[in-house]
């Protein structure tokens, strides 16, 4: 698993996925918020961190199969991360924290980038459960570390 973003919701995303056995990186553009991590308890699974203002570098060398979160500080970079994230085209998923009105903007961004639609859809936007109410970064991660944990299953 790939967390692009530790902002509050990342790092409660990380916080659960570090008590389970799996490979973690964790990215972001701003190196105080991957600082954050230090504060983690005995983490079961292997963490690496990377601060990356080009987070698509990281997303190029993650193994085929990894599933990606994305979830930063910045519109622009999510754009970017997705886009990479599709043009990999062997990752095991891809997620985009953000509204509807978020998602048709990226849609159209990614057509105009040349994806066709069918690949476009292979991002999931929103993430984590649909059933699964709450806008508290807590329970979003919670929510999202499910569906991720249901995935690789």
């Amino acid at each position: 698993v790939a967390i692009f973003g530790i902002g509050n919701i990342g790092l409660e995303l990380t916080r659960i996925l570090a008590r389970h056995d799996l490979d973690l990186t964790v990215s972001d553009s701003r190196p105080e918020q991957l600082e954050a991590l230090d504060e983690l308890e005995e983490p079961v699974a292997r963490i690496r961190r990377e601060f990356a203002v080009v987070g698509e570098e990281v997303i190029t060398e993650l193994p085929a199969g990894a599933h990606v979160v994305i979830m930063t500080h910045d519109h622009a970079e999510d754009l970017h991360l997705c886009s990479a994230g599709l043009t990999r085209g062997d990752l095991g998923s891809v997620g985009l924290i953000g509204s509807n009105a978020k998602w048709r903007r990226f849609r159209k961004n990614l057509a105009s980038e040349g994806f066709a639609p069918e690949v476009i859809d292979t991002i999931r936007c929103p993430i984590g459960l649909p059933d699964l109410p709450g806008k508290a970064p807590a329970t979003i991660a919670v929510s999202v570390a499910a569906d991720l944990l249901g995935r690789m299953a």
